[in-house]
């Protein structure tokens, strides 16, 4: 809002930047104070202070982005309320601490003294090629990378898309990301999922999610992108052509054990699927009861399960065979089935219309 601010405060268990898109602010770290142009983003390492203040006379927009810090060895995190009469002894009540500093009217430095994005505008982005395997040129710049984070937060990046161009599909086994809309309207593809995206979207893309970025309209789609590492400092992308593969897994099951076939499905074929580099998707689907495929005039079978796994490459799908994960999993598996057998394809052609689960929701919890 105009004439408004955060006030200063301190983070002690997570990294965090405030993004301004389209106004100018004046941003604090540390007690020291500078007006930044915008779109910028600052960012403040654990164990700092900031604040933001819009003093202009307008509302700006504005992203706030935050990355706790993941110690195994460090005492326990910040507890809920305690029962009247009793103390949380787990509770940790500085890991945001306010120091009652609204900032407004602070003297103002000439120039930042605290490391920030620069303004995110194309001119300080480099053009890339077909970028992952992508079409056309388009921009980028890594604004910030893993050594401004305490944290496990990896980067910050600036992208822009222009009409017509594109991200290819590639993943990356050790890194999160999550692609933030700043302009333009798009479409991102994960994994087998498509979604239109336009200005004030997110996208929550895992590790191991394959992934691509299209502009669809005239003016350019512009993003940042977060990226957090699985472990600190280690990033890695791998591209991935147009081919997929799918297998079709057949199961005859006796009726008594439907309930727990489908159960072990979800409990730990899933779960042991997600952990595969170049796993897409998998479905589990049951073939109609008798009456209702006598009706449409079904073919005969005695396989009453489907399952279909699509991955990127065959490579990647006879690597998940060699695991640990796929030998309980299969276990479990056909210890329901009474017979199975299945079938691999390359996938030519595909199509899907919409989210077969509907409009959704995309949050991150920090």
């Amino acid at each position: 809002m105009p004439k408004s601010s955060i006030g200063h405060h301190f983070h002690t268990t997570s990294d965090e930047m405030f993004l301004i898109l389209d106004g100018d602010c004046e941003y604090t770290v540390n007690g020291q104070t500078a007006l930044i142009k915008g779109p910028v983003g600052v960012p403040v390492r654990s164990g700092n202070a900031h604040a933001v203040y819009n003093p202009s006379d307008k509302q700006v927009d504005w992203v706030n982005f935050n990355v706790g810090i993941i110690d195994p060895n460090a005492a326990a995190g910040p507890g809920g309320f305690a029962p009247m009469g009793s103390y949380n002894y787990s509770s940790d009540p500085v890991g945001t601490f306010d120091l009652g500093d609204s900032r407004v009217g602070a003297p103002l430095e000439p120039q930042a003294t605290f490391i920030h994005t620069r303004q995110l505008t194309k001119e300080l982005t480099r053009p890339v090629v077909r970028m992952n395997g992508g079409k056309d040129t388009v921009y980028y710049r890594r604004a910030l990378g893993p050594s401004v984070f305490a944290s496990n937060w990896a980067f910050v990046d600036h992208l822009i898309i222009p009409a017509k161009a594109s991200v290819g599909r590639h993943y990356h086994a050790g890194v999160d990301e999550v692609y933030f809309v700043i302009k333009g309207k798009g479409k991102v593809y994960v994994n087998d999922e498509v979604a239109d995206i336009a200005y004030g979207d997110a996208v929550p893309v895992r590790a191991g999610e394959i992934h691509s970025l299209e502009s669809t309209a005239a003016e350019s789609l512009e993003l940042i992108v977060y990226g957090i590492a699985l472990e600190k400092g280690k990033l890695d992308v791998k591209d991935v052509g147009l081919t997929m593969i799918k297998l079709q897994m057949f199961f005859e099951v006796e009726p008594r054990n439907f309930e727990a076939f489908e159960k072990n499905y979800m409990n730990v074929y899933v779960p042991a699927l997600r952990k595969q580099a170049g796993y897409l998707g998998s479905k589990l689907i049951r073939r109609f009861p008798d009456n209702v495929s006598k009706n449409i005039q079904a073919g005969k079978s005695k396989y009453n399960f489907e399952m279909e796994l699509m991955f990127d490459t065959e490579e990647h799908r006879h690597m998940w065979t060699k695991t640990q994960e796929h030998d309980l999993a299969w276990s479990k598996t056909i210890s329901y089935a009474r017979s199975y057998e299945w079938i691999g394809y390359d996938v030519v052609g595909m199509d899907q219309k919409s989210d077969p689960l509907g409009e959704r929701n995309l949050t991150v919890e920090n």
